[in-house]
């Protein structure tokens, strides 16, 4: 995140305020179609032909610290185990036995050198996921065993983030995350480390709940405190990127500057953080302003200097939503400043601002779902603040493929002019 992103960021806020329309020439939306959100049909289609095509945060590389660690990795609707080889690369495996199809490993998490299905141990080395041995060889007749190792999933590793692709032939995570990976760099992400973490089920279809993060215009309406916002939704600068991603860094509002002991809404300082660790190259800018970041499809982080939440969207089914968040914090050498025993007080209050927030985000988000598929709603209008929505909905019918999804529930592609890099 450099000095002329932040610039220009700047510029582009300044530009926000003082706007008394969308810019010349951007285009208009058509409804988003309401069937996307509430259709058996669109949900099957995301189920075969985006889920199985994109990248998607599993777990942390601490999670597998040492050759032989493993964990098993779901969130795909396919049974996946994610583990450590002995020369230190970490693969993702169907927990699938090439037998009788039991499980390879059946604990949710621990450490093997070998994976041993315990039905009738057919074994697996973890290096490539071949096939070592097996009891009564002499009984299978003409058994390749090359053809019987474990098949694999697509699976890299940014910022000790582990993602994992089930299509085999997906473009490599960095040419997938793309230019948006400079906002990531100053946080030194490799260094976080878990503080808390929560799973909530909502009542919603997964797009629901992820749209409510991709805009600001709601923010004054349901988060203010006394009639007072700590956001100014009117200045938000927002960038879309290759791929489904995006920002947001919107600014702080007027009673909240002053709160800040900031002289106007674009004084960017360090703000003293108190008893949190924080993330010493992080940029001033991130302490002023609410930051965030969209990874299609399903991952929101709004930053901070003293760590940040994870926030994943897993569908169940076409309403009902699997809502997950993670907070991570800096660390040193890899250990918190305050060990590994109980939450401080400054976090247990951290904890509980944040799950108020969320608290109010879901308070909207579970009542939707059964209003939406009434007949009462024909469409779903966008605005110029709620771009992002509509590029999330564009790179899915993009990943779906557009032949693939009934005319009428298309989205035009219209904000092709409007990503960066």
């Amino acid at each position: 995140m450099d000095s002329a992103l932040i610039d220009r960021i700047r510029s582009d806020m300044s530009y926000e305020f003082d706007r008394t329309g969308p810019p010349e020439g951007f285009p208009a939306f058509h409804d988003i179609p309401v069937e996307r959100h509430i259709t058996d049909d669109f949900a099957a289609l995301e189920n075969e032909h985006m889920w199985p095509r994109t990248w998607v945060i599993a777990g942390r590389a601490e999670d597998v610290a040492a050759p032989g660690d493993y964990f098993v990795f779901k969130d795909l609707g396919v049974p996946l185990l994610i583990v450590r080889g002995t020369d230190g690369q970490i693969r993702c495996f169907y927990n699938t036995c090439q037998h009788r199809g039991a499980p390879v490993v059946r604990d949710d998490r621990g450490s093997s050198r070998r994976l041993r299905c315990q039905y009738h141990s057919w074994t697996y080395e973890i290096d490539g996921g071949t096939l070592v041995s097996l009891p009564d060889e002499r009984d299978f007749v003409d058994l390749d065993w090359s053809a019987r190792c474990l098949p694999q999933a697509s699976c890299e590793v940014f910022g000790g983030f582990i993602f994992v692709n089930r299509d085999l032939s997906a473009p490599p995570l960095a040419d997938w995350i793309g230019p948006i990976a400079e906002i990531f760099e100053p946080f030194d992400c490799e260094l976080l480390r878990e503080v808390y973490r929560k799973s909530v089920i909502v009542p919603c279809n997964w797009k629901v709940t992820a749209e409510a993060f991709l805009e600001v215009y709601h923010f004054r309406h349901i988060h203010s405190r006394n009639g007072v916002s700590v956001l100014d939704n009117r200045g938000a600068a927002m960038g879309l990127y290759p791929n489904g991603h995006s920002r947001m860094i919107t600014p702080y509002s007027k009673q909240n500057c002053e709160r800040m002991g900031m002289e106007a809404w674009d004084d960017w300082k360090f703000l003293d953080q108190g008893p949190f660790a924080t993330a010493e190259r992080v940029p001033a800018m991130v302490d002023c302003t609410s930051t965030a970041l969209s990874l299609f499809p399903n991952i929101i982080i709004p930053f901070g200097r003293i760590g940040f939440p994870l926030l994943l969207f897993w569908p169940m089914d076409k309403r009902t939503t699997r809502l997950d968040w993670i907070y991570y914090a800096p660390t040193v050498d890899g250990t918190h400043a305050w060990g590994e025993g109980e939450l401080p007080p400054h976090w247990q209050e951290r904890r509980t601002g944040f799950d108020q927030i969320m608290d109010e985000d879901m308070m909207n988000m579970a009542p939707m779902q059964e209003s939406m598929e009434s007949p009462a709603l024909g469409g779903i209008p966008i605005n110029y603040q709620e771009r992002r929505i509509w590029h999330l909905h564009e790179q899915l019918d993009r990943v779906i493929g557009a032949e693939r999804i009934p005319e009428h529930l298309r989205m035009q592609p219209l904000l092709g002019d409007y990503i960066e890099g």
